[in-house]
């Protein structure tokens, strides 16, 4: 039997087509080519380190010669501009720029955050222009009112008064414009806590303002003093002393009801005294009487002053007609008298002058009190 033998399936001229090489090599050569190689490769990255340590010394002197010890990008010039009352020096202290710095060397982004954190400042534009200036442009906030301390009649001289804008940020300025002098008082609310640059969230407060804004442009009713000490309401005292009762909410509906009141007044040719909003219907209104004031204010004055204190020193008047005073005298009240069981009472002589005046009043319909009366929207 015999077994297969081991046969080459392809033959020699198949091998020959497969392009196989047969190459010997020494050692000599080989060790050559590797050196060769290694030694380029040092050679060219040692050329391309030095490249890139050359550019980045001779870029760094050429900005250090030519553009941070440049005299021509030093700041030579600050353009300042804005709308309020803050001063150059205030804002670039607060800002941290410097003429003859490096304009480069300014930072924009954290000098516009800074001149930000001022409390009158509502938004800040800071612009680098070359080769020398500095651009910067402030819009600050506009108060509307003053925040006044119980007991400061005049805010503008008080260090516990704050003036106030109308997002309720208060803000207390160094430099007081004119048009400060005649905004309307807020009271009632206490300024020991209040810190420039903070919003108050106190709901009235917030409804104060927000009347202030509502009736910036009306001529026929300003508000000159508002308190909110009640918390339920806001009591405002307008430029003719009328006492006007605003609820919280709902102003705009409150100022309509208002406007038909002055309506009404102005052609009955009177002035409101008080008036209460709150209510929707049959609104309480009482007018100004000034023949029962000026009554009230000579009651007044004829009081003798009480025993063991000064009397008081009266302000200078100007003189009154003598029919308010005889008005004056019949209103006073006169001291009861002890009744007599069979005496028959004295008849006491009146003032002619009283009499005739009170006579006259009925006749005309003046009285010293006038009754309210409820208007209906």
């Amino acid at each position: 039997m015999k077994f297969p033998t081991n046969k080459r399936i392809s033959s020699s001229r198949q091998r020959k087509q497969q392009h196989v090489l047969d190459v010997k090599l020494r050692a000599s050569t080989e060790r050559s080519r590797r050196f060769r190689a290694v030694s380029g490769f040092i050679i060219k990255t040692i050329f391309f380190v030095g490249l890139i340590i050359g550019a980045w010394l001779g870029g760094k002197e050429a900005l250090r010669r030519f553009v941070w010890e440049n005299p021509d990008y030093y700041v030579h010039e600050i353009n300042f501009s804005t709308d309020g009352a803050l001063t150059r020096e205030q804002v670039l202290t607060a800002s941290n720029i410097v003429e003859g710095r490096n304009i480069f060397t300014v930072d924009l982004s954290s000098s516009r955050t800074s001149i930000e954190k001022m409390p009158q400042v509502e938004s800040a534009i800071v612009q680098r222009v070359l080769p020398n200036r500095i651009n910067i442009t402030l819009t600050e906030r506009r108060p509307i009112a003053w925040v006044a301390a119980k007991g400061d009649d005049d805010p503008s001289s008080s260090d516990r008064s704050f003036l106030i804008d109308a997002r309720g940020v208060v803000l207390r300025s160094r430099v007081l414009l004119p048009e400060y002098y005649h905004l309307p008082i807020i009271t009632g609310f206490e300024t020991e806590n209040l810190v420039p640059g903070k919003r108050v969230n106190v709901l009235e407060m917030q409804s104060a303002l927000e009347l202030i804004r509502l009736n910036a442009d009306s001529t026929r009713f300003q508000a000159r003093n508002i308190d909110i000490s009640k918390g339920y309401c806001l009591v405002v005292t307008d430029q003719r002393h009328a006492k006007i009762t605003f609820g919280l909410d709902r102003l705009d509906k409150q100022l309509d009801r208002l406007y038909r009141c002055l309506e009404r007044a102005a052609a009955d040719k009177k002035e409101l005294q008080t008036v209460n909003l709150i209510v929707e219907r049959n609104i309480p209104v009482t007018f100004y009487d000034p023949e029962a004031e000026a009554a009230a204010t000579a009651a007044m004055e004829a009081m003798p002053p009480k025993t063991g204190k000064p009397a008081p020193v009266a302000e200078e008047r100007p003189s009154r007609p003598a029919a308010d005073m005889h008005r004056a005298e019949s209103t006073t009240p006169k001291p009861a008298t002890p009744k007599a069981s069979n005496a028959p009472k004295a008849s006491t002589p009146k003032p002619a002058s009283s009499t005739s005046t009170s006579a006259r009043n009925s006749k005309q319909g003046d009285h010293p009190l006038k009754k309210p009366f409820r208007l209906n929207p």
